[in-house]
């Protein structure tokens, strides 16, 4: 490591402290407009009358743009002229770089539902990403913004991290990260930054790229695993026209544009609305009752007035416009699958963070996710809440998904959205990050240790540990 004196490391750390103060301001500023035009409406309304409410979607609007404003700004602003290159931590620009990447956590977490819509490119390029035509960009991480390049027809999928910079010996390295024409980025995937990814590639789940001896003794263009492998042969896929798939008709991109303009505007019109019955309530709460009335009536103000409901609104919402899920390919462009990436949004943005991120480890959780339609059996702990199309999933008694992990009951490849089942038997234990992809059995009493992988369409042997990428006994 570097040298490095006392006072520069005290410099640093007061510098940090000070930066610390604007993650409060970046959240409210966005709110002041929204915080003004409720009080307003407030002293001129009286008694309890929530005819305002009906604005609230603008309002949501409102803070979505700003909020989205302020993050292109600074993050350009942050980003200006940063170039490939070794960089010591305790300089400028390391503080630059890093209050960065808050800012992009931070959106992230705010602006979620933008992530995976048509939407996405532009922002991306607004951040200062080169971005080609017709690519699809769900909630990638760990971006240099203005050293990635993306080609033509690109698909990075969820949580895929893409040239995150690498920090050792307090020095900092940068590097530029290409991934060409019609590649594809699966969930959880790493592309190593200073990686130049070549056209029509498939990096599979949990996998990394190969190395460039491994391009060199062979022609595979898709891989899987980490260390990589040439997968022998992929999954066959319907046949639909290009226009459902790579090349739709404007008629449907404005379709699109349209459904998933209200996705992005529903989890903070709700959030909004929810948030001002819960501060209109609370207010007589506090005003009216006893400090110890207040403390043991105050989580069910929080049940009531926001946590059921952001819950019971996704459920309706899933049941009113999906029904049940059930094993099937459709391509993107169709009124399907936007339905469907609307309902997951809704589900992460109301459902998991404002009620079932509290349930987990506990007996709750399981019945409320019967609800939504997975089939679970008695006894089952559930420390995730990873599960999108409900209905195709069932989990026997006595089983165990432990942090991070789950069924993942759908992919996207070649534009196509296909579709599985997951059937997780009894007694079963599945480890911490750990992915079952669709069209795969757990037989009783398996035990998936951590970060493993099932792949499509394997039945996972009962009374066995098995780990591994792609998963293999133990």
């Amino acid at each position: 490591p570097l040298e490095v004196s006392i006072f520069t490391k005290i410099k640093y750390n007061f510098i940090f402290s000070l930066i610390l103060l604007l993650f409060p301001l970046a959240i409210l500023i966005p709110l002041l407009p929204t915080i003004i035009v409720l009080n307003e409406e407030n002293h001129s309304i009286a008694g309890r009358d929530f005819s305002y409410l009906m604005i609230t979607p603008l309002l949501a609007l409102l803070y979505v743009i700003i909020f989205l404003v302020q993050t292109i700004f600074f993050s350009r602003l942050l980003q200006y002229n940063i170039n490939p290159g070794v960089y010591k931590v305790y300089s400028f620009l390391y503080v630059r770089k890093w209050l960065s990447d808050k800012f992009m956590e931070l959106a992230l977490a705010v602006l979620h539902p933008i992530y995976a819509t048509v939407y996405v490119s532009a922002m991306f390029r607004a951040f200062g990403a080169k971005i080609g035509k017709k690519t699809e960009i769900s909630t990638a991480s760990g971006i240099t913004h203005p050293l990635l390049e993306i080609g033509d027809g690109g698909f990075i999928a969820d949580a895929a991290t893409i040239g995150e910079s690498d920090v050792r010996g307090l020095r900092f390295t940068l590097k530029k990260t290409v991934i060409k024409n019609m590649s594809f980025i699966g969930n959880g995937a790493v592309v190593p930054q200073g990686y130049e990814l070549e056209s029509n590639m498939l990096i599979g789940v949990l996998s990394t790229p190969p190395t460039e001896n491994q391009l060199n003794e062979s022609n595979a263009k898709n891989w899987f695993g980490s260390p990589a492998i040439p997968l022998p042969r992929r999954q066959e896929t319907q046949i639909f026209p290009d226009s459902l798939t790579l090349n739709p008709s404007w008629k449907r991109i404005m379709a699109r544009g349209v459904v998933e303009f209200i996705r992005v505007i529903i989890p903070t019109t709700m959030i909004t609305l929810f948030s001002i019955l819960f501060i209109s309530f609370g207010h007589d709460l506090i005003i009216g009752k006893s400090l110890l009335e207040i403390i043991l009536l105050f989580p069910f103000y929080y049940l009531a007035i926001i946590g059921i409901p952001c819950f019971i609104f996704t459920v309706i919402l899933k049941w009113v416009f999906v029904g049940r899920y059930k094993t099937q390919q459709i391509p993107m462009w169709t009124w399907k699958v936007w339905k469907s990436e609307a309902i997951t949004t809704t589900y992460e943005s109301l459902a998991v963070p404002f009620l079932l991120d509290f349930l987990t480890g506990t007996g709750w959780l399981p019945m409320a996710m019967r609800l939504l339609g997975v089939k679970i059996g008695k006894r089952v702990c559930m420390n995730t809440t990873d599960i999108t199309e409900y209905d195709v999933v069932s989990i026997g008694d006595d089983s165990i998904l432990n942090e991070d992990s789950g069924p993942q009951t759908h992919l996207f490849e070649d534009r196509i959205m296909k579709i599985g089942n997951v059937s997780i038997g009894k007694r079963c234990t599945i480890g911490t990050r750990t992915i079952i992809l669709y069209d795969s059995k757990i037989e009783d009493d398996a035990n998936i240790l951590p970060l493993s992988l099932v792949m499509k369409g394997e039945t996972i042997s009962g009374q066995k540990n098995w780990v591994g990428s792609p998963v293999r006994l133990k």
